[in-house]
């Protein structure tokens, strides 16, 4: 990722969140802590979905649809980044 992405809070933020989850993998092994983080995002998630309507119920498959959009929005970024930075290693 570029340097101007990680100087924004957006970025500290989820490096912070990062930094922890690397420190549970040494003793929870990535597979857990990988299924723990996706967990706890769909979590909070539904939780940010609830201040967002004021009918989840109703709003369910589109509040879905738009976190899941994101989601796969920025794994397509994360893992272009990541492989590109392979390829110059």
């Amino acid at each position: 990722m570029s340097n101007d992405k990680q100087e924004t809070p957006f970025f500290e933020i989820a490096d912070q969140f990062i930094d922890l989850a690397n420190k549970l993998a040494r003793t929870e092994g990535s597979a857990s802590v990988g299924t723990a983080l996706r967990y706890a995002a769909a979590r909070y998630n539904t939780f940010e979905a609830s201040l967002n309507t004021k009918e989840l119920a109703k709003d369910e498959a589109k509040m879905t649809d738009m976190f899941c959009d994101d989601f796969r929005e920025m794994l397509k970024v994360n893992m272009q980044d990541y492989i590109l930075q392979q390829a110059k290693d």
